[in-house]
């Protein structure tokens, strides 16, 4: 049987393997892809805090950032609780064939490397409390 700290160590844990596969796919130019897993990455940083500060240890089965980071006691500043936002639409926009191609667009190599700065700043205050 898992304990809280079993949990935590789950989402954090397979949130650094969706982070690392994103940089992977970030140097190999599959940009969408790399977005999409640094969601998923995000998503599972965000699941480990919930699980922290709630007495249960599964978080909500959904993957809207801003609904389970509302959960949550972390306090971040306001433009990185904006760009939950625009993460969660990297995750609808990678899924969904008709909104896959208007990403392709979006993801250049330089609103990756934009976007990488402002989810390695993201990452840093998800994981300092744990």
């Amino acid at each position: 049987m898992m304990n809280k700290k079993d949990h935590i160590n789950y989402w954090l844990r397979t949130g650094h393997q969706s982070w690392e596969a994103g940089i992977l796919l970030m140097h190999g130019n599959k940009n969408v892809e790399a977005l999409f897993m640094f969601c998923l990455a995000i998503e599972k940083y965000v699941k480990a805090n919930w699980v922290n500060d709630n007495i249960d240890n599964i978080p909500p089965r959904v993957h809207d950032l801003q609904s389970v980071y509302s959960q949550t006691d972390i306090e971040l500043e306001p433009e990185l609780i904006d760009f939950l936002d625009t993460i969660n639409r990297w995750n609808i926009e990678g899924r969904y064939p008709d909104y896959k191609f208007s990403l392709y667009k979006l993801a250049t190599a330089e609103y990756i490397s934009r976007q990488f700065q402002n989810l390695t700043k993201l990452k840093q205050c998800l994981l300092e409390g744990l």
